[in-house]
């Protein structure tokens, strides 16, 4: 792992060193990341965006490359559409007039980095979900945990402190962050919102 690192470094190096355009092909999105200045997602031989990697990771066109690009990958569900936003949890999280207008019908899917989420107490306000398992990585951690969105069990991730987290077993509140919620068409895939929906 160490090698490859120090691979990509010195790859990524050597382009900037002799200014090259470089074509380079790969499947490892850590790779696409770290080396590509702009990066062209394709899924079964359809181009399904071009931007740089913080274009793609910020402002996916859709739901396949929202899921593709970040490890670990976008929490992606489908959540109803309230008055005013969308229904996360016991919250609503707003969404502007063009959003809501642009969804094909009652329902959205929602996409939330798993660094943009805020774990709250069991009593918080969010989405309640039952810890499944902690990945400690020293100072942060990833929690891993499920709750039923309409009847259907959904898996979500969230980074907690490595220090000071839950354990296995405990429910919690997950809390979208403020201005890092994504809306999807629930049919399509296509992205609903210009920029990350600023929630309350």
């Amino acid at each position: 792992a160490k090698l490859r690192v120090q691979t990509r470094t010195q790859i990524a190096s050597l382009q900037r060193r002799l200014g090259v355009t470089t074509v380079y092909v790969t499947h490892d999105q850590t790779e696409a990341l770290t080396m590509g200045d702009r990066i062209a997602v394709l899924k079964d031989g359809l181009l399904q965006q071009v931007g740089s990697p913080r274009d793609l990771y910020e402002k996916p066109n859709n739901v396949f490359v929202a899921g593709f690009i970040g490890s670990p990958a976008m929490n992606l569900f489908a959540a109803d559409l309230a008055e005013g936003g969308v229904q996360f949890g016991t919250e609503v999280v707003p969404l502007d007039r063009d959003t809501v207008g642009r969804a094909t019908g009652s329902q959205v899917t929602v996409g939330v980095r798993p660094e943009d989420i805020t774990v709250g107490p069991a009593d918080g306000k969010g989405l309640s979900v039952v810890v499944d398992l902690v990945e400690e990585l020293g100072a942060d951690g990833y929690l891993y945990g499920h709750t039923e969105i309409n009847g259907k069990r959904t898996d979500l991730v969230a980074r907690v402190d490595g220090r000071n987290h839950p354990n296995a077993g405990e429910t919690v509140t997950l809390a979208a962050n403020a201005g890092h919620v994504h809306a999807f068409d629930l049919e399509s895939g296509d992205r609903l919102n210009d920029k990350p929906v600023v929630s309350a």
